[in-house]
């Protein structure tokens, strides 16, 4: 199951009611804001270990009650492109068909998560896709992770739980 620890101003868009979780594994807790860049919303989610961030831009009204699917979507997709194999990214994914919201509960996630949302809305770099995007915001380094690449530290976690059949 993923845990998507949404702050208030995401809760009120979607309109869900927030479920009281207390406890969860940080691999599967994602922190989620929404923000707005270029008269457009968008969502970003960061993952609790690993601060893996995931940027979905231009989302719809409408989207919103399939975010669990387009989540799942474009988190595979950046998977992909970063080289993960496709075994270990189906095995993490099928931890997630089931999707909870809610409240935030980590300050310093939620810092790491401002701080990319800052560096998306106030760095003007062209990409020619959201998995450029995407894959160019993981290369920060955080203290949180011990000054390693958010995706370095993911990819490791993914090689550490799900073996790949050879």
């Amino acid at each position: 199951m993923f845990i998507i620890r949404s702050t208030q101003k995401l809760l009120k868009e979607l309109n869900v009611e927030p479920t009281k979780v207390d406890i969860s594994a940080p691999f599967n807790s994602w922190h989620a804001n929404i923000f707005l860049h270029n008269r457009k919303k968008n969502i970003v989610f960061m993952n609790d270990l690993s601060r893996v961030s995931l940027a979905i831009f231009g989302i719809k009204k409408a989207q919103y009650k399939h975010l669990h699917d387009i989540f799942r979507e474009e988190l595979r997709l950046y998977l992909v492109s970063e080289g993960i194999e496709a075994q270990r990214i189906d095995a993490y994914l099928e931890e997630g068909v089931q999707m909870v919201y809610s409240t935030t509960n980590n300050r310093s996630v939620i810092g790491t998560m401002v701080e990319i949302t800052n560096v998306i809305c106030e760095i003007n770099k062209e990409f020619s896709d959201a998995t450029e995007q995407n894959q160019w915001n993981n290369r920060f380094i955080y203290k949180a992770n011990d000054y390693e690449y958010p995706i370095k530290v993911f990819k490791a976690e993914m090689e550490r739980r799900y073996k790949v059949a050879e």
